[in-house]
């Protein structure tokens, strides 16, 4: 009853020019109504999807400080690993330092080296700065001695390992023993090399300026 009398009211409004103006405004607005929520809806999705973005950025930034602090960590440790590590310009330079080296250990604790055989392994050849040093030495001492030169061996500021060795006995208490280690370098760049810009020596005869026909010189 009250549906149909609303109806009623409406189709006798619409007869009219002012019933006709007031049911245009009543759409416009509810039209406005609509346009207004689905802005609102828009707005809403945009901000939720900045939100979504910034709380990636804030973990991308906690992952970058992560791997920052790795990084560092990890140079430290290289820094630390290099600093026992033999460095030298070339392989030669390298395994005559580690041969020197090991040669005043086996004098300070009394062991006599027979023969000392060196390999170099690694290098420039290969690409690689870094490398190892196979070195057997033939030596003659006591048993002493040989423990006392395995304690300093492994208490120096730069790295060897023992591969193996074997001790025969030889005179009294006196051993022949016969010992393959490992020292491990790293090569570095001579200044003279790593500086930018710098000219390749010249050959032996070559004048400064060229060996080219000069302007006005008779060719042959």
């Amino acid at each position: 009853m009250n549906l149909t009398h609303h109806l009623s009211k409406l189709l006798s409004l619409a007869r009219t020019r002012n019933g006709l103006l007031v049911i245009v405004g009543a759409l416009l607005l509810l039209n406005g109504v609509r346009l207004l929520n689905a802005k609102y809806a828009e707005i809403q999705q945009s901000v939720e999807s900045k939100q979504a973005l910034l709380g990636q950025y804030r973990m991308s930034t906690k992952e970058i400080d992560a791997v920052r602090v790795r990084v560092q960590q990890l140079e430290a440790r290289r820094a630390q690993f290099e600093s026992h590590l033999f460095q030298g310009g070339s392989e030669k330079d390298v395994t005559s330092t580690m041969q020197i080296r090991l040669q005043d250990v086996l004098a300070q604790v009394g062991l006599n080296p027979e023969s000392v055989s060196a390999v170099t392994k690694g290098g420039k050849d290969s690409g690689n700065p870094y490398g190892e040093v196979v070195i057997k030495v033939r030596l003659g001492g006591t048993l002493e001695g040989f423990v006392k030169f395995l304690a300093q061996l492994y208490t120096m500021d730069v790295l060897f390992r023992v591969e193996n060795f074997t001790a025969k006995p030889f005179k009294k208490e006196e051993l022949k023993i016969f010992l393959e280690l490992k020292g491990y370098y790293r090569l570095t760049v001579p200044k003279e090399e790593a500086a930018p810009g710098k000219e390749p020596p010249k050959r032996e005869g070559q004048k400064k300026g060229g060996t080219g026909p000069k302007k006005g010189d008779d060719l042959p």
